[in-house]
């Protein structure tokens, strides 16, 4: 399932900096595929067959680890985000 992480407070102001390049690799560590990220916003699309839940707790671990940040994600399906009404259901 293609999915789409919102990472909140990533690279706003000098707090939580993280380059693009590290956060895919972060991805790319957890077997997430087809990993892009969106300009320097902490936005990430990918795809994987686990459900959001486990995944908004791998990413939340896997940056807290690599920046000592507790950084809250956001993980919805792609065709959610494609309607932006349904963000919040």
């Amino acid at each position: 399932m293609k999915y789409v992480a919102l990472l909140r407070g990533i690279n706003v102001g000098k707090n939580n900096r993280i380059e693009m390049k590290s956060l895919k690799s972060l991805f790319e560590t957890h077997g997430y595929g087809n990993v892009s990220t969106y300009i320097n916003s902490g936005n990430v699309i990918f795809e994987s067959n686990k459900p959001p839940e486990l995944l908004v707790t791998e990413i939340e671990s896997g940056l807290r680890e690599k920046t000592g940040a507790n950084i809250s994600v956001l993980v919805k399906t792609a065709d959610r985000c494609a309607n932006p009404g349904q963000l919040e259901k």
